[in-house]
């Protein structure tokens, strides 16, 4: 029963993180382009607008899934300490970041469009075309920041694996078993 949690806590940790990740990767190389190439750049925005809060809302449940085992397995002592305390301050600046965009800067965001009267007829450098523009990229760059936290977390699982298995099952693995040396020595002694 202990396997089936553990497998099923690593299954929500790697879920949560690829989730999170390929999320990240549709939406912005794929979702928003396909979407300003299709529509008119008002259609665009407003559909995006409609998108964002989600893609938010989702990339904070990925978070706190991820962040909950990690804290989870460190309370209960299975993964190496160190490691465990990289994966929780990587994911938990994530998490502020992903507060932040989601509670902060999507309200000021939507706020800064509604003042906006029209992205096609509006000059570059009006100042309520200017202070949105100032959000849309604060949020595009701390997004980046927080999907690379994400991805750092997810590779720190990747190269060192300790991170989802516990000190017994570590210790299993690097002592021989007698059952296997003792076989290993009676064939020995019998081929001689």
């Amino acid at each position: 029963m202990r396997a089936l949690g553990r497998t099923l806590t690593n299954f929500a940790f790697l879920f949560a993180l690829t989730v999170w990740g390929g999320m990240v990767v549709f939406f912005t190389f794929f979702t928003t382009p396909v979407v300003f190439a299709e529509l008119d750049r008002a259609a665009a925005a407003g559909l995006l607008g409609a998108l964002f809060p989600r893609f938010f809302q989702l990339q904070l449940v990925c978070i706190v899934v991820a962040l909950a085992v990690v804290i989870g397995r460190l309370v209960l002592g299975a993964p190496p300490r160190r490691l465990a305390l990289a994966a929780v301050a990587l994911l938990s600046v994530a998490l502020l970041i992903g507060l932040y965009n989601t509670f902060v800067l999507l309200p000021e965001m939507a706020a800064a469009q509604a003042r906006v009267v029209s992205f096609v007829t509006t000059a570059k450098d009006d100042p309520a075309r200017v202070a949105y523009g100032a959000l849309h990229g604060r949020a595009m760059i701390l997004n980046g920041l927080a999907a690379l936290l994400g991805g750092a977390t997810l590779a720190l699982a990747a190269f060192e694996p300790r991170l989802l298995v516990s000190d017994g099952e570590r210790a299993a693995t690097t002592q021989p078993d007698t059952a296997s040396v003792a076989r290993g020595t009676r064939d020995a002694a019998s081929a001689r």
